[in-house]
């Protein structure tokens, strides 16, 4: 019988089957230092596909690399008589050290949401690898101060494994949520003590009390120490709050009373509530997808202090021990680079836990300054990258799909990476910014009183129609209150419609540059919104944008390369009756309505049955002048960046945090920061506890 493989190739598949894995696993652990922690604020597909690769296979090459070197180990046991040589102790010392590795890094503990409630089978994986590692270690066992340092690296390697366990234990959805205590409502437990009380007989006064609302300013420094200092304290101060949110669960009046009372401030900067917020969000990706709950603990500190100590002097130890020993020098040689390795990797996470934001509070709290402005000069606070700081952009593209798209639909898969092709990154800019925070704080009506409830859908459940109204556009109301995902569809072609016409009009006019701020900002929002519908419509109140995409993609294409002018849209309108597409054909109705605001105001109000063509048709747009189109041009883009502001407030209103939380992971995402936006400044569901000032105690006598 032909044999495949020649005996000298399976003689070296065996001489380097153990050697190999664990370099890999090494090497996993190295990668996952390095861009674990990185995915937080680089928002490229290209580090969660390494990230993503390199977390799964970690755990599988360490656990196989651990059965290995076991069933090696049993074999040389049972030929021997239990005599096992130098070759074999050494790389039975591998196997705490590949325990150690399945313990994980302080950089990525979970790579999603779903990872951390696997924590009952990560349990089970601690126990039997534990066993597993011991199985090997005895089996090897010498008696020797060789077989004592294998014991202090598995106490090292089985502590770190049971530490990733509690942190994904604690991150689970259920223990997450236990963990944030819960917020008296209304003194309800008093209520219910004093009913109690009067049914057994006893006489009961009441006593009311009035309480003081906190003011968190306290928690900022008034003469600030370095750059940042104070936004880190006002982070902090509102994590519980966020945590709150994140866990979907109610916040107190006071909650949001004092969040209020800063972010309202007249001279509090846009710039400097994104910071904060940014922080903010840079604290629970932390505790959802890192070591931070035991890191950032006084055991946590311990054990790693006790870890680096027993690694190196290991380190010291083996290297006087191996003169006496006649080892392999290429075991010999991986054996030194996993203790180096590992000694550099704890130096590694010691020098993170030095320049994070938790030490800086630490350190500003305990008015310990000096140090922090020293630690400053390595990584400023205000300069720490926490997210991508970049909003994806999607619009309708005609161009010809390159060769390597071809072959991808050949092997069907084309449709997992289409969307992507015509997704581009961009960066927030600081004037979009200060557009979204003092747009959305000019959204509550000034006569409300402090304390009273918001109606959240009355402001952002209309989805543009507020904007409509106040622009006295109600001939427009019928395209806001079409299915969210027909709306954005609609308003994002009749935006690139009105866009591509008015520019064609103004060239050469450099009165209308007053307006290019809000052109701007209606053609970013117009296109993350079309983003999120294609590519994140699980955090929109309707998923179907992707389906809706591919449907329309190829015919609004077609409408592209036919070249987009007035005569171009008013000849599309009418096919609406023989079966056109719809999306297309209400675009251009909204576009022609832009163009020409008179013509359909009058004829919304004369309720015609011809279709507003008819109207610009007979009405010719040269009869305004000048300053009146200047004057139409200005309100359009005025009232087009402020509904595409309100669908961005709708849609992060309907969000709930667990969708917000998983794109933490990818570089986070706008619409998250507005969630946490809206939710500073009082504008979500999560304030069910109305403002009540007094609380009232019984007296029993």
């Amino acid at each position: 019988m032909m044999e495949v493989f020649r005996p000298s190739w399976r003689q070296l598949w065996k001489e380097w089957e153990l050697r190999g894995l664990v370099i890999l696993s090494l090497t996993a652990q190295i990668i996952l230092v390095i861009l674990g922690n990185r995915r937080k604020y680089i928002a490229g597909t290209w580090i969660r596909l390494i990230v993503w690769s390199t977390y799964l296979l970690a755990d599988y090459i360490a656990a196989m690399a651990v059965g290995i070197l076991s069933n090696d180990l049993g074999e040389v046991y049972s030929k021997h008589s239990g005599f096992v040589d130098a070759g074999y102790e050494l790389r039975a010392f591998w196997a705490p050290l590949l325990l150690s590795h399945l313990g994980g890094t302080d950089a990525i503990t979970a790579y999603s949401l779903e990872d951390n409630e696997l924590w009952r089978r990560h349990s089970f994986g601690v126990i039997t690898q534990a066993i597993m590692t011991l199985y090997v270690l005895l089996t090897a066992w010498t008696s020797s101060r060789f077989s004592l340092l294998s014991i202090a690296m598995f106490w090292v390697g089985f502590v770190k494994y049971s530490e990733r366990v509690c942190v994904l234990y604690l991150a689970s959805q259920k223990k997450f949520r236990n963990l944030i205590p819960n917020i008296p409502t209304d003194g309800s437990k008093v209520t219910a003590e004093c009913k109690l009380k009067e049914v057994e007989g006893y006489n009961l006064t009441h006593q009311v009390l009035e309480v003081e609302v906190l003011d968190h300013s306290a928690n900022t420094l008034s003469d600030e120490p370095i750059p940042g200092a104070n936004d880190l304290l006002t982070a902090i101060s509102f994590l519980e709050m966020v945590k709150r949110l994140f866990a979907d669960v109610i916040l107190g009046f006071n909650d949001r009373d004092v969040s209020r009372a800063i972010f309202e401030k007249e001279d509090f900067p846009a710039d400097k509530a994104f910071k904060i917020i940014e922080i903010e969000l840079s604290f629970i990706y932390d505790l959802l997808y890192t070591k931070a709950k035991a890191v950032y603990s006084l055991w946590g500190i311990i054990v790693r202090i006790i870890g680096i100590i027993l690694t190196i002097s290991v380190l010291v130890m083996f290297l006087t021990l191996i003169k006496k020993q006649g080892y392999s020098k290429i075991d010999l040689n991986i054996t030194l680079v996993l203790l180096v390795i590992a000694i550099l990797l704890e130096l590694c996470a010691i020098a993170d836990l030095l320049l994070s934001d938790q030490t800086a509070h630490w350190l500003i709290k305990h008015k310990k300054t000096a140090i922090l402005q020293k630690i400053e000069c390595l990584s400023p606070v205000s300069q720490k990258h926490r997210w991508s700081n970049s909003i994806n952009q999607l619009t309708f593209s005609t161009e010809e799909k390159a060769f390597p798209y071809r072959i991808l639909k050949i092997l069907c898969i084309d449709e997992l990476l289409e969307i992507h092709r015509y997704e581009t990154p961009a960066s927030l800019s600081s004037d979009l910014k200060k557009f979204i925070f003092e747009e959305i704080k000019k959204i509550r009506p000034p006569e409300e009183k402090k304390g009273s409830a918001t109606d959240l859908k009355a402001l952002f459940g209309r989805r543009g129609g507020r904007t409509v109204r106040k622009h006295n556009r109600d001939d427009l109301d019928w395209s806001v209150k079409l299915g969210f995902d027909q709306s954005i569809l609609i308003w994002h072609l009749a935006t690139l419609i009105y866009s591509k016409i008015e520019s064609s009009k103004r060239k050469g006019d450099t009165s209308s540059n007053r307006d290019d701020a809000n052109i701007k900002i209606s053609k970013c929002l117009s296109q993350y919104l079309l983003y999120l519908l294609v590519v994140h419509p699980n955090m929109l109140p309707i998923g179907i944008g992707h389906i809706r995409f591919q449907d329309i993609h190829a015919d609004v294409g077609n409408f592209i390369e036919q070249g987009i002018s007035k005569k171009t849209i008013t000849t599309v309108i009418p096919t609406i009756r023989g079966g056109g597409n719809f999306v297309i054909v209400n675009a251009c109705k909204l576009a022609l309505a832009l163009l020409y605001p008179e013509e359909a105001k009058k004829e919304y109000k004369s309720n015609k049955t011809e279709e507003v063509t008819e109207g610009c048709k007979s009405n010719e747009p040269n009869e305004d002048g000048e300053e009146n189109k200047s004057e139409h041009r200005k309100d359009n883009w005025d009232m087009i960046a402020n509904v595409w502001l309100e669908m961005l407030g709708h849609a992060a209103s309907q969000c709930g945090g667990a969708h917000h939380a998983r794109q933490l992971r990818k570089g986070g995402e706008l619409l998250t920061h507005v969630w946490l936006l809206m939710a500073h400044l009082g504008l979500t569901d999560h304030f069910q506890i109305e403002y009540s000032p007094t609380i009232a105690a019984s007296v029993v006598w």
